[in-house]
């Protein structure tokens, strides 16, 4: 029979009530992490200690309360949990105070909670206490907010509450809801977010006080998850990704990054995945016109920059700029596209000084700070499994000749020069062709040159990049005979209907074949089965792709509209498949068998495309020889190219 308090069923295993139980330890996470915030920062009010204090009594109340029965055990489920709130209702109210610590308050009202709650647990009333304090809550925010004081309580904080109180009364054993019986117990999800909601309050405290040092708990808690989405989405959505010069970053300081822009909504994916985080973005403020984009652009934390040519007041700019200011001053990590706009163009286009101006800005608050230039290309925009190669460029540390103007402003010369800086730094790591047939021609040139190195082996895509550019850096007579000697190779290919990598290709390996066929043995119904269901998705993303004209916006449509594809294959999966909580798993499931049959394809379709490539060439021996002298030609022109130590900057630029 179901609790009428809070639902779940009292069995003799372990707890009464087991998921509510272990749930409950929510409020002890919660609790150690404020402790431990404090113990860390010297800023935050000692008063804060007995809010972790008494979150972790709470988390031992509650477990012992659900774990068995007795008025014991209830007093020491309500009464900690009454003081919390009124341990925020005191801390409200003192902060009306002008100039005075909200610390002495919160305690006081520490006290009268565990005065009340204590007063009336027996009697089963201390949810009206609880209720009165929370009336206080409401009304000292709303004073707060009539003398200008920092909001606590936001958008989500108000959302959040909302979910969690609905959580707790669909949690009440006489809802409908109820299944005392199910894994799933809405009491239990009520401690999660409840424990959530203490720990969001906290930090938006710390951050109303002046007394958040560091960037806020919740704000480094998502840009790790959503640093963690992107190395994913990064992964599925291209074959190999390279990165050259990671230890360029540093760590412990204020990074600012200037980064090329050349693939939309992909650039700033490819770079949180760089870093292992979101850093604060900046981005056109048109971007906030689309309504089913502001709440993404808020997760991610993204900084709007108000530019004159969408008919934005570009004085807005100044509370953006102190945002930056702000952020890096916690050695925090601000990302930039100097560009402005994003562009499939062979070379980069003019930096804007958006990015000189935010850091010269920043040197009296962040004086040890750091920009680091990443560079970023890609095999294809069109392809979804392409190749992507990062390269980050020697940091440069600015400085200023002359003090910030009366509005905050960095002298015009300034910001002028290390602009310059920046573009030579960019351009170091960033393609720069003349052109893109020049561009698409070199690259697949240096992977002809690589590929008759490594006698028809794998070659990464970093490693033809570096050499591309190398052959656009070198004199323009040489670089021309690098062009006419691969067109003839292209055409000699084309004519006898194979392509470089068949020609180059050597014996396929045994081994490589036993392998493929005994993966299919063991794996094959697994990526059956993932294939299957992903397919829809698939195609779907597919033809949204498809029906996109620019090149640079069918990278941004492909993850956009895989991220949801993906999510509703899994969620229907699991609403199909089962029910309950095992719903959840078998939604898990699906996308896990999804992966592995990524996995699986990827090198599979390789070998298969290895070994036709062979029977092509075989096929046809007796028409390869012009083809292999075009290959030479083409070879020893690349050769002559790159001779000179003078155009190899790159390989010592990017280690």
């Amino acid at each position: 029979m179901a609790d009428s308090a809070d639902c779940e069923v009292r069995d003799s295993w372990l707890f009464a009530q087991d998921v509510n139980a272990w749930s409950s330890l929510a409020y002890a996470a919660v609790g150690a992490v404020a402790l431990a915030v404090v113990a860390a920062r010297r800023s935050v009010s000692r008063a804060f200690l007995a809010f972790g204090a008494l979150a972790v009594l709470e988390g031992v109340g509650s477990m012992l309360y659900h774990g068995g029965s007795g008025d014991l055990a209830q007093y020491f489920h309500d009464v900690p949990l009454v003081g919390l709130v009124g341990f925020i209702a005191g801390w409200h109210v003192g902060r009306l105070r002008p100039g005075s610590d909200a610390g002495p308050a919160a305690l006081i009202g520490l006290l009268v909670g565990i005065a009340g709650g204590a007063a009336v647990s027996a009697a089963g009333l201390t949810s009206a206490v609880a209720g009165v304090l929370g009336a206080v809550i409401v009304i000292a925010e709303v004073f707060a907010r009539r003398r200008r004081l920092t909001a606590v309580w936001n958008l989500p904080l108000v959302v959040l509450t909302a979910i969690a109180g609905f959580t707790w009364v669909a949690g009440r054993g006489d809802t409908a809801l109820c299944d005392g019986t199910s894994l799933f117990q809405w009491h239990g999800v009520w401690h999660v977010l409840s424990a959530l909601l203490l720990l969001a309050w906290f930090d938006r405290a710390l951050e109303a006080t002046g007394a958040q040092r560091a960037p806020r708990l919740f704000r480094g808690a998502t840009d790790l998850v959503l640093g963690g989405l992107t190395k994913v989405l990064t992964h599925a959505f291209y074959r190999s990704v390279e990165v050259v010069g990671r230890d360029r970053i540093p760590r412990g300081r204020p990074v600012l990054v200037v980064a090329n822009h050349g693939n939309g909504l992909v650039d700033p994916i490819v770079v949180a995945s760089v870093l292992g985080r979101v850093p604060r973005f900046l981005a056109k403020s048109t971007l906030w016109k689309v309504p089913v984009a502001r709440p993404l652009l808020a997760m991610a934390g993204v900084l709007p920059v108000y530019r004159a040519s969408d008919g934005s007041s570009t004085a807005n700019n100044r509370s953006v700029f102190a945002a930056c200011h702000r952020e890096l001053a916690r050695h925090g990590t601000v990302a930039i596209f100097p560009e402005g706009t994003t562009h499939d163009a062979a070379a980069m286009e003019r930096l804007k000084t958006g990015a000189a101006r935010i850091a010269l800005g920043a040197l009296p608050v962040a004086p040890d700070l750091v920009l680091v230039p990443i560079g970023i290309a890609y095999e294809s925009r069109i392809e979804t499994r392409s190749r992507a190669v990062i390269m980050i460029g020697a940091p440069i540390e600015p400085h200023a000749d002359h003090p910030l103007g009366d509005d905050d402003e960095p002298e015009r010369s300034d910001a002028t020069t290390l602009t310059d800086e920046i573009t030579d730094a960019l351009e170091a790591v960033s393609p720069e062709f003349a052109t893109l047939e020049e561009r698409e021609a070199l690259r697949a040139a240096a992977g002809t040159r690589l590929r008759v190195e490594s006698h028809g082996g794998s070659v990464s895509f970093g490693d033809t990049e570096v050499l591309a550019r190398r052959i656009a850096a070198a004199p323009p007579a040489a670089r021309a005979d690098v062009l006419a000697a691969f067109r003839i190779y292209a055409s000699r290919l084309h004519l006898i209907g194979v392509n470089d990598r068949q020609l180059a290709a050597e014996r396929v390996p045994v081994h490589r074949i036993v392998g493929s066929v005994l993966a299919l043995l063991l794996m094959g119904s697994a990526v059956v089965a993932g294939t299957i269901i992903h397919l829809p998705a698939l195609l779907l993303v597919i033809i949204a792709a498809g029906a996109v004209r620019a090149t640079v916006t069918k990278g941004t449509v492909r993850i956009l509209v895989g991220l949801v594809a993906g999510l509703a294959t899994w969620i229907v999966a699991g609403i199909v498949l089962a029910d309950g909580f095992a719903a959840v798993v078998v939604g898990v499931l699906v996308a896990v068998l999804g992966a592995v049959a990524l996995l699986v394809w990827q090198p599979l379709t390789a070998l298969v495309a290895m070994v036709w490539g062979r029977l092509r060439v075989r096929d046809r021996a007796g028409l390869l020889r012009p083809a292999i002298d075009a290959r030479a030609a083409l070879v020893t022109a690349v050769d002559a190219a790159v001779r000179d130590d003078a155009v190899s900057l790159l390989p010592k630029d990017v280690p």
